[in-house]
């Protein structure tokens, strides 16, 4: 055997070893990369959804299907994605001085539930923010009128077969991880 055969050999053994940290490494990269984009997208889509909404006088169906094509390529109207937008109202009065859910709408197939919800411990919101919409007797009002609150919830599934290799790693139950963003303006 020559010195350029057993050079061939060696190279290819090489190869054999290496490749499959090389493709480890490539799709980790890609996953990870396509985490981080779409975590950028919910958070952006939630704070711009949040602005806007705060900003009109009454909710409408428009709002959720604004979000949903703000999403774009993430499909937040299907089964793997929803938008909660939420309006909280303060407490007016002294008999009524606890804020209430005023609108509350939903668009999107995913199985997950609002965090803003009538039974929840204040409404969903902190305890500060909530004490800011609780009627304040001395001084007639409360301190704000109302928030809104904008959720944004997705199924990240990875692209690439990593997660098949390394079970539980990304996705525990092979469904995909469940990201989600919340802005309240």
């Amino acid at each position: 055997m020559n010195s350029s055969s057993r050079s061939r050999g060696s190279a290819l053994v090489e190869m054999a070893l290496v490749l499959p940290f090389m493709l480890l490494f490539i799709f980790a990269t890609i996953d990870f990369g396509q985490l981080v984009q779409t975590r950028l997208v919910l958070t952006n889509v939630a704070r711009e959804g949040g602005s806007i909404a705060s900003r009109q006088s009454t909710l409408d169906a428009g709002v959720p299907t604004m979000l949903v094509s703000a999403a774009h390529p993430l499909a937040l109207g299907g089964a793997d994605g929803k938008v909660c937008v939420s309006r909280i109202t303060c407490g007016t009065t002294a008999k009524s001085p606890n804020p209430v859910i005023a609108t509350q709408l939903v668009q999107g197939g995913l199985g997950v539930a609002s965090g803003v919800q009538a039974g929840a411990a204040n409404l969903g919101l902190t305890p500060v923010m909530y004490n800011h919409l609780v009627y304040n007797a001395t001084n007639g009002v409360a301190d704000i009128s109302e928030v809104t609150v904008v959720e944004i919830f997705y199924r990240y599934r990875p692209i690439t077969p990593l997660p098949n290799f390394a079970a539980k790693l990304l996705s525990p139950n092979g469904a995909g991880m469940i990201l989600s963003s919340r802005a309240v303006f």
